[in-house]
């Protein structure tokens, strides 16, 4: 179900003009069972997507989204991934 709603939002997205990514945040060591679902979920559908290996230290104090320095990661990630195209 997961990658049937990643593929509908990829296409969404292409029919209104606009260029896809699923931006797939990793803060700290990927563990084997999440490469799996991973693999399974975004790769072998061929959705586009760029895995974002962020310090575990930068992530707020409160919770563990991103601080300044982990956006910013995302941000150099994305654009990066952007223009390859």
């Amino acid at each position: 179900m997961t990658r049937e709603v990643l593929r509908a939002t990829v296409e969404l997205a292409r029919a209104r003009g606009a260029q896809p990514l699923i931006v797939i945040p990793q803060l700290g060591p990927e563990a084997p069972s999440e490469r799996v679902l991973r693999h399974r979920i975004v790769d072998e559908a061929g959705l586009p997507s760029v895995l974002v290996e962020i310090d575990p230290e930068w992530h707020l104090r409160w919770d563990r989204h991103p601080n300044a320095r982990g956006a910013h990661a995302i941000a150099s990630a994305i654009a990066a991934r952007l223009e390859q195209k």
